[in-house]
């Protein structure tokens, strides 16, 4: 009788356990073959990281854009031709002087080439620009890219 009690209350743990939800990883399309995935999930930020590149069942890392470095999941913006993104890039994490253990964050955009899966363009002051018809990164009246 204890032992059916046990393996009871071991099979109700387990399934407890194993139930719980995961945060969904976002997937976000970016044209029919390529999308925009995130490898992990910071709980303490409530941010990406390691965001990669999915073109035909294949993951590409995407070169340039830190592993330290958040997102908040989603595309800022993306090109007419579909080619370039502009993705955020944000530094954030704490700074211990021996006192005080302090936050900082720094928010930053990157352009991606898509294609090439790599970042080309580091931005600060013209992440709230937008793409051109000829597929330029424009901030005020200055390309940027």
């Amino acid at each position: 009788m204890i032992k059916k009690i046990v393996l009871t209350f071991l099979l109700l743990m387990a399934n407890s356990i194993f139930s719980q939800a995961k945060k969904k990883m976002p997937v976000i399309s970016i044209t029919q073959s390529y999308t925009l995935g995130f490898k992990t999930y910071d709980k303490e930020f409530k941010m990406y990281q390691n965001p990669f590149i999915v073109n035909k069942g294949k993951k590409y890392k995407i070169q340039g854009y830190g592993s330290a470095n958040y997102s908040d999941g989603e595309i800022l913006e993306v090109s007419p031709n579909k080619r370039f993104i502009v993705l955020d890039h944000i530094s954030k994490g704490y700074v211990d002087d021996g006192v005080h253990n302090t936050l900082y964050e720094n928010y930053l955009c990157v352009i991606i080439d898509v294609f090439k899966k790599k970042v080309v363009k580091y931005m600060q002051g013209d992440c709230g620009g937008s793409w051109d018809a000829q597929n330029r990164w424009v901030s005020g009246e200055k390309v940027i890219f």
